[in-house]
Protein backbone atom coordinates (compact mmCIF):
# COMPACT_ATOMS: atom_id res chain seq x y z
CA UNK A 1 0.00 0.00 0.00
CA UNK A 2 0.81 3.72 -0.60
CA UNK A 3 -0.19 6.80 1.60
CA UNK A 4 -3.36 7.06 -1.60
CA UNK A 5 -4.50 3.54 -0.78
CA UNK A 6 -4.05 4.30 3.17
CA UNK A 7 -6.10 7.36 2.79
CA UNK A 8 -8.91 6.10 0.93
CA UNK A 9 -9.20 3.44 3.70
CA UNK A 10 -8.96 5.77 6.47
CA UNK A 11 -11.89 7.07 5.09
CA UNK A 12 -13.97 3.86 5.77
CA UNK A 13 -13.97 5.45 8.92
CA UNK A 14 -15.29 8.31 8.69
CA UNK A 15 -17.69 9.41 11.62
CA UNK A 16 -20.30 10.30 9.12
CA UNK A 17 -20.26 7.41 6.64
CA UNK A 18 -18.03 4.54 8.99
CA UNK A 19 -17.93 0.95 6.68
CA UNK A 20 -17.65 -0.96 9.98
CA UNK A 21 -20.66 -2.87 10.95
CA UNK A 22 -19.39 -5.45 13.22
CA UNK A 23 -16.70 -5.05 15.70
CA UNK A 24 -15.47 -8.08 18.90
CA UNK A 25 -13.60 -6.83 21.40
CA UNK A 26 -11.08 -8.18 24.50
CA UNK A 27 -10.28 -6.79 27.36
CA UNK A 28 -7.04 -8.18 29.01
CA UNK A 29 -5.14 -7.45 32.31
CA UNK A 30 -1.58 -7.69 33.46
CA UNK A 31 -1.62 -11.30 33.93
CA UNK A 32 -2.62 -12.23 30.34
CA UNK A 33 -6.19 -12.99 32.29
CA UNK A 34 -9.27 -12.27 29.93
CA UNK A 35 -11.33 -9.62 31.88
CA UNK A 36 -13.92 -9.66 29.90
CA UNK A 37 -14.98 -9.84 26.04
CA UNK A 38 -17.85 -7.99 23.80
CA UNK A 39 -19.46 -8.16 20.96
CA UNK A 40 -21.48 -5.42 19.40
CA UNK A 41 -23.02 -4.34 16.11
CA UNK A 42 -21.37 -1.37 15.85
CA UNK A 43 -23.69 1.03 13.95
CA UNK A 44 -26.26 0.33 16.78
CA UNK A 45 -23.90 2.00 19.34
CA UNK A 46 -24.33 5.17 20.84
CA UNK A 47 -22.93 8.43 18.30
CA UNK A 48 -20.48 9.04 20.82
CA UNK A 49 -18.84 5.37 21.30
CA UNK A 50 -19.00 5.01 17.79
CA UNK A 51 -17.01 8.27 16.88
CA UNK A 52 -14.13 7.06 20.05
CA UNK A 53 -13.91 3.79 18.11
CA UNK A 54 -13.30 5.33 14.93
CA UNK A 55 -10.48 7.76 16.12
CA UNK A 56 -8.91 4.75 17.32
CA UNK A 57 -9.34 3.42 14.12
CA UNK A 58 -7.51 5.77 11.97
CA UNK A 59 -4.59 6.01 13.88
CA UNK A 60 -3.98 2.19 13.68
CA UNK A 61 -3.29 3.68 10.12
CA UNK A 62 -1.19 6.63 11.06
CA UNK A 63 2.16 7.55 10.41
CA UNK A 64 5.29 7.33 7.63
CA UNK A 65 5.89 4.08 5.53
CA UNK A 66 8.89 2.40 7.04
CA UNK A 67 8.61 4.15 10.62
CA UNK A 68 5.31 3.27 12.05
CA UNK A 69 3.86 1.78 8.31
CA UNK A 70 4.93 -1.80 6.85
CA UNK A 71 4.05 -3.44 4.14
CA UNK A 72 4.20 -7.12 4.78
CA UNK A 73 4.06 -10.35 2.37
CA UNK A 74 2.97 -13.20 3.15
CA UNK A 75 5.51 -16.47 2.67
CA UNK A 76 3.39 -18.90 0.47
CA UNK A 77 3.47 -21.52 3.05
CA UNK A 78 1.67 -19.14 5.26
CA UNK A 79 -1.13 -19.19 2.52
CA UNK A 80 -1.16 -22.82 2.83
CA UNK A 81 -3.68 -24.89 5.18
CA UNK A 82 -2.78 -24.27 8.44
CA UNK A 83 -0.56 -21.60 7.43
CA UNK A 84 -1.31 -17.74 9.07
CA UNK A 85 -2.80 -16.08 6.39
CA UNK A 86 -4.86 -18.87 5.89
CA UNK A 87 -6.42 -18.72 9.31
CA UNK A 88 -6.69 -14.92 9.01
CA UNK A 89 -8.38 -15.63 5.44
CA UNK A 90 -11.05 -18.15 7.62
CA UNK A 91 -11.81 -15.50 9.94
CA UNK A 92 -12.50 -12.73 7.53
CA UNK A 93 -14.64 -15.19 5.08
CA UNK A 94 -17.13 -15.73 8.96
CA UNK A 95 -17.04 -11.76 9.27
CA UNK A 96 -16.08 -11.83 12.99
CA UNK A 97 -19.47 -14.24 13.31
CA UNK A 98 -17.56 -17.07 14.39
CA UNK A 99 -17.32 -17.49 17.79
CA UNK A 100 -14.94 -20.25 17.70
CA UNK A 101 -12.47 -18.31 15.13
CA UNK A 102 -12.77 -15.15 17.37
CA UNK A 103 -11.77 -16.91 20.92
CA UNK A 104 -9.04 -18.52 18.87
CA UNK A 105 -7.78 -15.09 17.37
CA UNK A 106 -7.77 -13.56 20.78
CA UNK A 107 -6.04 -16.30 22.27
CA UNK A 108 -3.63 -15.87 19.86
CA UNK A 109 -2.53 -12.13 20.84
CA UNK A 110 -2.90 -12.97 24.59
CA UNK A 111 -0.04 -15.82 24.10
CA UNK A 112 1.89 -13.65 21.77
CA UNK A 113 1.71 -9.69 22.86
CA UNK A 114 4.53 -8.59 25.49
CA UNK A 115 2.94 -5.63 27.12
CA UNK A 116 3.05 -5.19 31.14
CA UNK A 117 -0.15 -3.69 31.63
CA UNK A 118 -3.90 -3.74 30.86
CA UNK A 119 -4.83 -3.63 27.22
CA UNK A 120 -7.65 -4.01 24.44
CA UNK A 121 -7.98 -6.51 21.39
CA UNK A 122 -10.20 -4.73 19.25
CA UNK A 123 -11.37 -6.59 15.75
CA UNK A 124 -13.25 -4.99 13.55
CA UNK A 125 -15.29 -5.92 10.16
CA UNK A 126 -15.47 -3.63 7.28
CA UNK A 127 -16.85 -3.68 4.19
CA UNK A 128 -15.93 -0.68 1.49
CA UNK A 129 -18.42 -0.22 -2.63
CA UNK A 130 -15.14 0.91 -4.20
CA UNK A 131 -16.31 3.75 -6.26
CA UNK A 132 -15.64 3.78 -9.73
CA UNK A 133 -12.60 6.62 -10.86
CA UNK A 134 -12.86 8.40 -14.07
CA UNK A 135 -9.20 9.08 -15.67
CA UNK A 136 -8.34 12.80 -13.98
CA UNK A 137 -9.42 10.80 -10.26
CA UNK A 138 -13.27 11.73 -9.90
CA UNK A 139 -15.06 8.85 -7.82
CA UNK A 140 -18.40 8.06 -9.72
CA UNK A 141 -21.17 6.61 -7.91
CA UNK A 142 -20.87 3.22 -9.33
CA UNK A 143 -18.83 0.65 -8.12
CA UNK A 144 -17.35 -2.93 -9.51
CA UNK A 145 -15.79 -4.33 -6.58
CA UNK A 146 -16.19 -4.82 -2.90
CA UNK A 147 -13.42 -4.22 -0.39
CA UNK A 148 -13.68 -6.50 2.96
CA UNK A 149 -11.33 -6.65 5.69
CA UNK A 150 -10.85 -6.40 9.35
CA UNK A 151 -8.73 -4.39 11.36
CA UNK A 152 -7.13 -5.93 14.24
CA UNK A 153 -6.34 -3.29 17.22
CA UNK A 154 -4.42 -3.01 20.28
CA UNK A 155 -4.55 -0.23 22.64
CA UNK A 156 -3.35 0.07 26.29
CA UNK A 157 -5.37 1.05 29.20
CA UNK A 158 -4.24 3.07 31.75
CA UNK A 159 -5.05 4.82 34.76
CA UNK A 160 -6.70 7.98 34.29
CA UNK A 161 -4.98 10.80 36.51
CA UNK A 162 -5.92 10.81 40.42
CA UNK A 163 -8.08 14.01 40.96
CA UNK A 164 -11.39 15.68 41.27
CA UNK A 165 -14.12 15.62 38.80
CA UNK A 166 -17.29 16.97 38.42
CA UNK A 167 -19.98 14.48 39.02
CA UNK A 168 -22.96 15.84 36.90
CA UNK A 169 -25.73 13.40 38.69
CA UNK A 170 -24.77 14.61 42.31
CA UNK A 171 -23.81 17.78 40.74
CA UNK A 172 -20.46 18.16 43.05
CA UNK A 173 -16.46 17.31 42.34
CA UNK A 174 -15.79 13.63 43.27
CA UNK A 175 -12.02 11.60 44.33
CA UNK A 176 -11.99 9.72 40.89
CA UNK A 177 -9.26 7.00 41.88
CA UNK A 178 -10.26 4.23 39.90
CA UNK A 179 -11.09 5.28 35.79
CA UNK A 180 -9.49 3.32 33.43
CA UNK A 181 -8.94 4.92 29.51
CA UNK A 182 -8.49 3.43 26.28
CA UNK A 183 -5.15 5.31 24.76
CA UNK A 184 -3.82 5.11 21.21
CA UNK A 185 -3.07 2.07 19.17
CA UNK A 186 0.39 0.51 20.20
CA UNK A 187 -0.16 -2.50 17.09
CA UNK A 188 -2.49 -2.93 14.64
CA UNK A 189 -2.61 -4.73 11.08
CA UNK A 190 -4.80 -4.56 8.08
CA UNK A 191 -5.87 -7.60 6.46
CA UNK A 192 -6.04 -8.06 3.71
CA UNK A 193 -4.35 -4.75 1.96
CA UNK A 194 -5.58 -2.62 -0.29
CA UNK A 195 -3.33 -2.21 -3.38
CA UNK A 196 -4.11 -0.57 -6.91
CA UNK A 197 -7.71 -0.01 -5.60
CA UNK A 198 -8.47 -3.36 -4.95
CA UNK A 199 -8.12 -6.63 -2.47
CA UNK A 200 -4.77 -8.06 -1.93
CA UNK A 201 -4.80 -11.38 0.00
CA UNK A 202 -1.21 -11.80 -0.16
CA UNK A 203 -0.26 -8.90 1.86
CA UNK A 204 -1.02 -6.98 4.65
CA UNK A 205 -0.14 -3.48 6.25
CA UNK A 206 1.10 -3.33 9.84
CA UNK A 207 1.13 -0.57 11.77
CA UNK A 208 3.67 0.45 15.19
CA UNK A 209 2.95 3.71 17.13
CA UNK A 210 6.80 3.32 18.20
CA UNK A 211 9.15 2.90 15.71
CA UNK A 212 11.73 0.95 18.52
CA UNK A 213 8.79 -0.87 20.07
CA UNK A 214 7.02 -2.28 17.19
CA UNK A 215 6.13 -5.81 19.14
CA UNK A 216 7.48 -8.26 16.33
CA UNK A 217 6.23 -10.94 18.01
CA UNK A 218 2.96 -10.09 16.68
CA UNK A 219 4.33 -9.93 13.24
CA UNK A 220 6.00 -13.33 13.92
CA UNK A 221 3.57 -15.15 15.97
CA UNK A 222 -0.22 -13.69 14.26
CA UNK A 223 1.35 -12.83 10.78
CA UNK A 224 3.96 -15.49 10.41
CA UNK A 225 6.75 -12.82 8.69
CA UNK A 226 9.47 -10.40 9.70
CA UNK A 227 8.72 -6.82 9.15
CA UNK A 228 11.42 -4.47 7.58
CA UNK A 229 14.56 -2.81 9.55
CA UNK A 230 13.59 0.05 12.05
CA UNK A 231 14.27 3.33 10.92
CA UNK A 232 17.48 3.71 13.16
CA UNK A 233 18.68 0.44 11.47
CA UNK A 234 18.32 1.93 7.81
CA UNK A 235 20.45 5.23 9.16
CA UNK A 236 22.86 2.83 10.39
CA UNK A 237 23.01 0.99 7.09
CA UNK A 238 23.82 4.02 5.13
CA UNK A 239 26.15 5.56 7.35
CA UNK A 240 27.87 2.64 7.74
CA UNK A 241 28.44 2.29 3.60
CA UNK A 242 29.10 5.12 3.04
CA UNK A 243 31.89 5.52 5.69
CA UNK A 244 33.54 2.25 4.93
CA UNK A 245 33.06 2.79 1.25
CA UNK A 246 34.69 6.54 0.52
CA UNK A 247 36.61 6.06 3.87
CA UNK A 248 39.41 8.43 3.94
CA UNK A 249 37.34 10.50 0.95
CA UNK A 250 34.47 10.80 3.33
CA UNK A 251 34.75 14.74 3.31
CA UNK A 252 32.17 16.90 4.47
CA UNK A 253 32.10 18.41 1.01
CA UNK A 254 31.24 14.69 0.01
CA UNK A 255 28.26 13.67 2.96
CA UNK A 256 27.04 17.02 1.84
CA UNK A 257 26.40 16.67 -1.99
CA UNK A 258 25.03 12.81 -1.24
CA UNK A 259 22.42 14.12 1.07
CA UNK A 260 21.47 16.46 -1.32
CA UNK A 261 21.36 14.05 -3.85
CA UNK A 262 18.79 12.17 -1.57
CA UNK A 263 16.87 15.00 -0.74
CA UNK A 264 16.43 15.71 -4.50
CA UNK A 265 15.40 12.03 -5.61
CA UNK A 266 12.55 12.92 -2.16
CA UNK A 267 11.53 16.24 -4.12
CA UNK A 268 11.23 14.94 -7.94
CA UNK A 269 9.14 11.96 -6.24
CA UNK A 270 6.46 14.00 -4.02
CA UNK A 271 3.58 13.74 -5.94
CA UNK A 272 4.16 9.98 -6.02
CA UNK A 273 1.92 8.26 -2.97
CA UNK A 274 4.91 5.46 -3.06
CA UNK A 275 7.60 6.08 -0.43
CA UNK A 276 10.94 6.89 -2.38
CA UNK A 277 13.41 3.44 -2.27
CA UNK A 278 17.38 3.27 -2.71
CA UNK A 279 18.34 -0.01 -3.72
CA UNK A 280 22.07 -1.40 -3.70
CA UNK A 281 22.30 0.26 -7.19
CA UNK A 282 20.77 3.38 -6.35
CA UNK A 283 22.91 3.81 -3.14
CA UNK A 284 25.67 3.15 -5.50
CA UNK A 285 25.24 5.33 -8.00
CA UNK A 286 25.11 7.93 -5.11
CA UNK A 287 28.44 7.26 -4.35
CA UNK A 288 29.91 7.01 -7.96
CA UNK A 289 28.19 10.80 -8.52
CA UNK A 290 29.68 12.03 -5.30
CA UNK A 291 33.47 11.42 -4.85
CA UNK A 292 34.24 7.65 -5.08
CA UNK A 293 36.21 6.38 -6.94
CA UNK A 294 37.29 3.58 -8.67
CA UNK A 295 39.17 2.02 -5.93
CA UNK A 296 36.55 3.12 -3.60
CA UNK A 297 33.62 1.37 -5.22
CA UNK A 298 35.37 -2.04 -5.40
CA UNK A 299 34.87 -2.53 -2.08
CA UNK A 300 31.55 -1.31 -2.38
CA UNK A 301 29.66 -4.68 -3.13
CA UNK A 302 31.02 -6.11 0.20
CA UNK A 303 30.18 -2.90 2.15
CA UNK A 304 26.87 -3.35 1.11
CA UNK A 305 26.68 -6.77 1.66
CA UNK A 306 27.90 -7.14 5.12
CA UNK A 307 25.68 -3.71 6.35
CA UNK A 308 22.44 -5.12 5.13
CA UNK A 309 23.37 -8.97 6.31
CA UNK A 310 19.87 -11.14 5.38
CA UNK A 311 17.33 -8.44 5.26
CA UNK A 312 18.12 -6.91 1.58
CA UNK A 313 15.19 -4.95 1.42
CA UNK A 314 15.86 -1.44 -0.27
CA UNK A 315 15.97 1.62 2.19
CA UNK A 316 13.67 4.21 2.39
CA UNK A 317 15.01 7.77 1.51
CA UNK A 318 13.23 9.56 3.59
CA UNK A 319 13.88 7.51 6.83
CA UNK A 320 17.74 7.25 6.11
CA UNK A 321 18.21 11.45 6.75
CA UNK A 322 16.86 14.16 7.75
CA UNK A 323 15.10 15.86 5.12
CA UNK A 324 14.64 19.09 6.18
CA UNK A 325 18.16 20.10 7.75
CA UNK A 326 21.71 18.96 7.26
CA UNK A 327 22.70 18.43 11.22
CA UNK A 328 26.49 18.99 11.73
CA UNK A 329 27.60 17.93 15.51
CA UNK A 330 30.56 17.19 17.31
CA UNK A 331 30.66 16.77 21.15
CA UNK A 332 31.18 20.39 21.59
CA UNK A 333 28.47 21.76 19.20
CA UNK A 334 25.48 21.20 17.32
CA UNK A 335 24.62 22.86 13.70
CA UNK A 336 20.81 22.57 12.09
CA UNK A 337 21.33 24.13 8.33
CA UNK A 338 17.79 24.02 6.32
CA UNK A 339 18.32 21.49 3.12
CA UNK A 340 17.79 24.31 0.58
CA UNK A 341 20.96 26.46 2.49
CA UNK A 342 23.17 24.04 2.71
CA UNK A 343 25.68 25.41 0.27
CA UNK A 344 26.26 28.05 3.04
CA UNK A 345 28.35 25.92 4.76
CA UNK A 346 31.75 25.49 3.61
CA UNK A 347 35.40 24.08 4.56
CA UNK A 348 38.47 25.97 4.19
CA UNK A 349 42.05 25.11 5.44
CA UNK A 350 44.10 27.83 7.77
CA UNK A 351 47.29 27.57 9.11
CA UNK A 352 47.11 23.83 8.47
CA UNK A 353 43.85 23.10 10.16
CA UNK A 354 40.23 22.71 8.66
CA UNK A 355 37.86 24.99 9.29
CA UNK A 356 34.02 24.95 8.77
CA UNK A 357 32.88 28.37 7.49
CA UNK A 358 29.21 30.33 8.13
CA UNK A 359 28.85 33.96 6.61
CA UNK A 360 27.43 36.13 9.12
CA UNK A 361 24.23 37.73 8.13
CA UNK A 362 21.93 40.16 9.82
CA UNK A 363 19.62 37.59 11.15
CA UNK A 364 22.33 35.37 13.50
CA UNK A 365 21.76 35.10 16.17
CA UNK A 366 23.70 33.80 19.76
CA UNK A 367 21.69 32.60 22.68
CA UNK A 368 18.85 34.72 21.26
CA UNK A 369 20.64 38.20 20.61
CA UNK A 370 21.25 39.10 17.27
CA UNK A 371 24.78 40.02 16.59
CA UNK A 372 26.24 42.35 13.92
CA UNK A 373 28.82 41.93 11.37
CA UNK A 374 32.41 42.70 12.51
CA UNK A 375 32.58 45.20 9.62
CA UNK A 376 36.05 46.35 11.32
CA UNK A 377 37.84 43.06 10.90
CA UNK A 378 36.35 42.92 7.67
CA UNK A 379 37.83 46.18 6.32
CA UNK A 380 41.27 45.45 7.97
CA UNK A 381 41.36 42.22 6.23
CA UNK A 382 40.84 43.72 2.42
CA UNK A 383 43.13 47.04 3.73
CA UNK A 384 45.85 43.93 3.87
CA UNK A 385 44.83 42.31 0.97
CA UNK A 386 45.27 46.10 -1.19
CA UNK A 387 48.69 46.40 0.58
CA UNK A 388 49.74 43.27 -0.98
CA UNK A 389 49.09 43.56 -4.03
CA UNK A 390 50.58 46.91 -4.19
CA UNK A 391 53.44 45.55 -2.83
CA UNK A 392 53.77 43.07 -5.13
CA UNK A 393 53.16 44.82 -8.17
CA UNK A 394 56.76 47.05 -6.88
CA UNK A 395 58.61 43.64 -6.23
CA UNK A 396 58.22 41.68 -9.66
CA UNK A 397 61.86 41.31 -9.96
CA UNK A 398 62.51 37.82 -8.25
CA UNK A 399 60.39 34.45 -7.75
CA UNK A 400 61.15 35.13 -4.44
CA UNK A 401 59.11 38.68 -4.47
CA UNK A 402 56.47 36.62 -5.87
CA UNK A 403 55.73 33.95 -3.64
CA UNK A 404 55.63 36.04 -0.85
CA UNK A 405 53.42 38.24 -2.35
CA UNK A 406 50.72 35.36 -2.44
CA UNK A 407 49.48 35.92 1.06
CA UNK A 408 48.47 38.88 2.79
CA UNK A 409 51.01 39.54 5.51
CA UNK A 410 50.43 37.18 8.63
CA UNK A 411 50.27 39.94 11.08
CA UNK A 412 47.46 41.91 9.85
CA UNK A 413 45.74 38.65 9.15
CA UNK A 414 46.45 37.42 12.65
CA UNK A 415 44.84 40.57 13.99
CA UNK A 416 42.04 40.61 11.91
CA UNK A 417 41.48 36.47 11.51
CA UNK A 418 39.93 35.88 15.29
CA UNK A 419 36.96 37.96 13.87
CA UNK A 420 36.07 36.13 10.94
CA UNK A 421 33.25 34.42 10.47
CA UNK A 422 34.85 31.02 11.21
CA UNK A 423 32.44 28.22 13.17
Amino acid sequence: MDKKAVNEVKKCFNKQNCRIDRMRACYVNEQKERISTFHDMFLQLEEEERNKYCDLFRKSLAGKFGRNLFNVSFPIAEEMEGGHQAFLYELLQSSLKDDTLVEQFFDKIIGSYIYPGKYLIILANGVYDIPMKTKDGMALDDSEDVYHFILATICPVTLLRDGLCYDVKQETFLNRTDDWGVQAPETAFLFPSFNMRNTDLHETLYYARHPEERHEEIAADILGTELMRTEKAQKNVFREVIETTLSGDCTFEAVRNISDSVNELIAENKDNPAPVELSKKDVARLLEQNGAGDEAMKTFDRVYDEAVGEDDSPLIAENIQDTKHMVVKSLTMKLNVKSESTDLVETRVIDGREYLLIPIADDLEVNGIRIRQNLGALKAVKEAAAHVEEDSGANQTTDASSEAAAEPPKEALAKAGSDLPIL
